[in-house]
Order: structure tokens, then C-alpha cells, then sequence
């Protein structure tokens, strides 16, 4: 492995990304079989926000997944990559009037977040008094009782329709002849239990159920997942696809509309398919012991391994063509100059010096899309092929790039 990772250092330079496109789709195909078997009328949609890699956009298409999108940016991207357009779901929380237009005259999967996103569709059926205007309405849990742990110990998600606010817009919808075809549930939890997925699934079919919602093609639990994880993180607890699809299908099998007109039952899994998918190859420059602390210097920064600064070290391994040195418990620090830009923090080492390398696993998931062109240029993206060839997806950027986009 050592040859290989100096192999690209010389062709590409440190820091870079290794990617390995079969694992995504083993991933995709693996986590749409688990639905599959209960229940045929399943759609996986990728989630473009984790990881916007042509190499991944290519493969979910030719997948045939759908494309899950939370801006008009993401969605042109969708569009550019060639995705159907009637194979685009638009999320998120902010619309403006021309996003909703496009994506109405697209027939793509429209799911409203807010009340002045209704006031768009009112306005458009106004003006096409005509058209077949078809929406998704995105459901709030309303987890103040603490049925679902909310991402970062929130108590409130701020994203979708209460029952108070829903009691006032699909009257309105229904009045202006909008149908409603999609309930969509995301909410994010910091445990990913099956159990939440459950508590999504039935609180669906209660608002289908309540509001008389019998237009529905797709009931869409969303993502935030657990799923594929590289060799040195222990899944042995952790939920499998399997048991998402059971736990899902048990609920809305179990009832009587779901079963009887069988809608789609849509997912939109992003890092549960694709944090396995890529590691990150950073070179050691040097070695400092500090007042009895050590630092070791890499060329990658914390935004591409640590974006959120927890406290979890991601597991890595070490590559040199140097014996074995003293072992040391060292932070391994990146390229920036900020205090903060710790790639790991109190690890156990052997190589150190000038010219080693650190892989670091699992970095699949959002790191390279919330990586700034900060001090450092965005890196490359390079597939080993069976040949031992590099095959380069993503060049490293430059400042000539960053001038582009800035002078534009």
C-alpha cells in the first residue's frame, strides 16, 4: 500500500482522496434489497448534500436512484448530471417562487416546507388555472415529548408542518384543486434507532389518515441512517439496512390504506452509503514536543476528517518505508493556521516523520462537501483500477480556481 499511496503523492501530491465506487453501489443495491424483499414499491433516493462527487452521481443514476436535493443548486446539479427530472426530489427550507415553478413544470417530487412555500403554489395555480400541479408536504414530528433524540440535543425541529399548520394549508391546497402525493418525515436523531423510523412511518399515516390524504403516492421516511462502516468502527450494535426495512415495513404494512393502495415508500440515505466509500491520504511533514505534548504536522486539515470537531477519532492506519520509531501519543494537526485544526487527537503513533503517510477511513460522508477552499485547495479524487492505475476524478484545485470564482 505504501508504493501505491506514493504512486499518487508523485502524480497528484497529499493531501488526496481514495475512492471505491463498487462499495457504493454494493451499498445502494444492498440497502434498496432490504426493502425490496418485504416490499416491492421502494425508491432509493441519494442524498446529493453528502457528497457531491461525480463519481458517486454517476453511479447512483446509473443505480436508478433518485436524486434528493435541498437547494435549486443542488437541484440544477441533479438536472446537469442527467438525472430524470421526474426522478428529483426537492427538499429544504428555502424556495424561492421560480424553484417551485421549475420543478412543478418538471413533475418533480415538490415537497413543501413552509406555509409562503403554499402561497407559491396558490399563485402558480392562479396563473395556469390549468395545470396538473401535484406537491409533497414535509411532516414536523413535533418531538417536544421526547420521542425522538433530536441531532445535537435539540428539543424542536424547525422543518416542516405541524398539525396546527397543516390543519390550515391542505384546506387551501385541496380547495385550489393542488393534489398532495407525498408526506415526507425526515428528522434527524443522534441515536438513528430503528425506533425512530417507526415513530416517522406512523405519524404518516396518522396525518394521511387525518387529513384524508388519498392522493398519496410516496411515503418518504427520509435519511440518517447508520450503515456501511470501514474495518476499525464497531457496528456489532449499531441497526443493519435489514432491520430498517423491517421495522419500517411492520408499521406501514400494518396499515389498512398503506396496504391496500400500496404507495412508494421512499428513503433518502446519504452517509449510511457512503462513508465506507472514500479515505483520505494526508503526508506528515513533521514532529513537535511541546511543553511534554506532542504535535504531529500533516497537510490535510480538520475539515476534511473532523468538520464538526467532535471528540470521535476516525480509524486510520500508517504507511512508511522507515522502521518503526518510538511509539507516541500524539494530536495530529492540519495545515491551517488556526489552534482548533486537530485531525485527531491523542493517538498512538510509530511513523512520524518527514514523508510518512496517515489513511484515514470513513470520511465518505459531507466532509469534502463542507471542506472550504481555506487556506488549502480542495484535493484530488483518485480510483486505484484493477490495472493499479490512477484514475483521477477530481483534480486538486488552485488558486486559479479560487480566483474564478471569485472574479465571476
Amino acid at each position: 500500500m505504501f508504493e501505491l499511496i506514493k504512486k499518487v503523492d508523485q502524480e497528484c501530491g497529499t493531501p488526496f482522496y481514495f475512492v471505491y465506487p463498487d462499495r457504493f453501489v454494493n451499498n445502494l443495491q444492498s440497502f434498496r434489497k432490504a426493502f425490496t424483499d418485504i416490499y416491492p414499491n421502494f425508491i432509493l433516493s441519494y442524498s446529493f448534500k453528502t457528497n457531491y462527487s461525480s463519481v458517486l452521481l454517476q453511479r447512483a443514476k446509473e443505480c436508478d436512484c433518485f436524486a434528493e436535493t435541498v437547494s435549486s443548486m443542488e437541484y440544477n446539479l441533479a438536472i446537469q448530471k442527467g438525472f430524470p427530472k421526474d426522478k428529483i426530489i426537492f427538499n429544504g427550507p428555502i424556495k424561492s417562487f421560480d424553484d417551485i415553478k421549475t420543478a412543478l413544470q418538471n413533475k418533480s417530487i415538490l415537497q413543501l416546507d413552509s406555509e409562503y412555500e403554499v402561497d407559491h403554489v396558490l399563485k402558480l395555480r392562479e396563473e395556469n388555472p390549468d395545470q396538473e400541479i401535484r406537491v409533497g408536504l414535509r411532516i414536523n414530528m413535533e418531538v417536544g415529548s421526547g420521542n425522538i433524540a433530536l441531532q445535537g440535543g435539540l428539543r424542536q425541529s424547525r422543518f416542516g408542518f405541524t398539525n396546527e399548520m397543516l390543519q390550515k394549508v391542505v384546506p387551501l391546497l385541496k380547495e385550489a384543486r393542488v393534489a398532495i402525493i407525498s408526506l415526507h418525515g425526515h428528522t434527524s436523531s443522534s441515536d438513528r434507532v430503528v425506533a425512530n423510523y417507526q415513530r416517522i412511518s406512523a405519524r404518516l399515516m396518522e396525518v394521511r389518515r387525518d387529513f384524508e390524504l388519498n392522493d398519496i403516492k410516496y411515503v418518504n421516511v427520509g435519511g440518517g441512517f447508520f450503515g456501511a462502516a470501514p474495518e476499525g468502527i464497531d457496528v456489532s450494535s449499531k441497526p443493519k439496512y435489514t432491520d430498517y426495512a423491517k421495522g419500517i415495513c411492520d408499521i406501514l404494512l400494518a396499515d389498512g390504506w398503506f396496504k391496500e393502495n400500496k404507495p412508494c415508500i421512499v428513503i433518502e440515505p446519504g452517509a449510511s452509503v457512503v462513508s465506507n466509500v472514500f479515505e483520505l491520504v494526508t503526508k506528515i511533514h513533521q514532529r513537535k514536543n511541546i511543553q511534554g505534548q506532542d504535535f504531529v504536522f500533516a497537510d490535510a486539515s480538520y475539515f476534511q476528517i473532523r468538520p464538526f470537531l467532535n471528540k470521535m477519532n476516525l480509524p486510520f492506519c500508517e504507511y512508511s518505508d522507515k522502521p518503526k520509531e518510538d511509539e507516541i501519543i500524539a494530536d495530529v494537526v492540519g495545515a491551517t493556521c488556526m489552534e482548533v485544526d486537530k485531525i485527531a487527537e491523542g493517538i498512538k503513533l510509530r511513523h512520524y516523520t518527514h514523508g510518512d503517510y496517515l489513511l484515514f477511513k470513513a470520511v465518505g460522508g459531507y466532509r469534502q462537501n463542507l471542506s472550504p477552499m481555506f487556506i488549502i485547495p480542495w484535493s484530488p479524487v483518485v480510483e486505484i483500477t484493477p490495472e493499479k492505475n490512477v484514475k483521477v476524478w477530481k483534480n486538486r484545485q488552485d488558486a486559479s480556481d479560487l480566483l474564478n470564482m471569485l472574479e465571476r
